[in-house]
């Protein structure tokens, strides 16, 4: 904003003929910020796969760390492909071709840490009671963090199952799932 109220003026040029003392003071203000950003730190996004012959009988458990370059608070949400791991093939009645497995986030920064778990089922894209950070991430869903968080070490993504104690024995295969995660600055 102007100091004073802003009118039109012409400003000449020195040396033009007619013209007495044409240099005149004219305010102008110039505003600029640098914004924030966020985003996986530079080679450190959730990335990698885990494989556990026989989960059905001896559960698992395992850590995807990364890093995060926020340089101002940010959510992290997660989707599920499939809601669960799942394998091909055709089910019988009394037998289950997806198991579940809980999701949990660790996010960690600078002055404060956030936590969350959740069924991997509710992380699905259609899923009817989703998770408080399923994705897609935007300003105002995922997990907060509210705090900056550069290269702080500490973040992870883990997967985690007890062994299958389901009401259907689960059909012999090959299972899997695959779960993207997103981050974005938090409004």
């Amino acid at each position: 904003m102007l100091p004073h109220a802003a009118a039109a003026q012409t400003v000449y040029a020195a040396g033009q003929p007619g013209v007495v003392g044409g240099n005149r003071q004219l305010p102008v203000q110039v505003t600029a910020s640098v914004g924030g950003h966020c985003g996986f730190a530079t080679g450190s996004a959730p990335s990698g796969s885990y494989n556990q012959p026989d989960f059905d009988v001896t559960g698992f458990s395992h850590d995807f760390s990364f890093q995060l370059d926020c340089t101002g608070p940010s959510r992290v949400a997660v989707v599920s492909t499939n809601g669960g791991l799942l394998t091909g093939g055709s089910v019988t009645p009394g037998y289950a071709a997806l198991a579940p497995y809980d999701v949990s986030l660790n996010l960690v920064g600078s002055s404060s840490t956030a936590t969350g778990t959740c069924t991997v089922a509710t992380l699905a894209a259609a899923a009817a009671a989703p998770c408080a950070f399923r994705g897609p991430v935007s300003m105002s869903q995922g997990l907060l963090l509210n705090s900056t968080s550069v290269n702080q070490p500490g973040t992870y993504l883990r997967v985690s199952a007890p062994a299958y104690n389901g009401s259907s024995a689960l059909i012999g295969g090959i299972y899997s799932d695959t779960l993207t995660v997103t981050v974005s600055a938090a409004s």
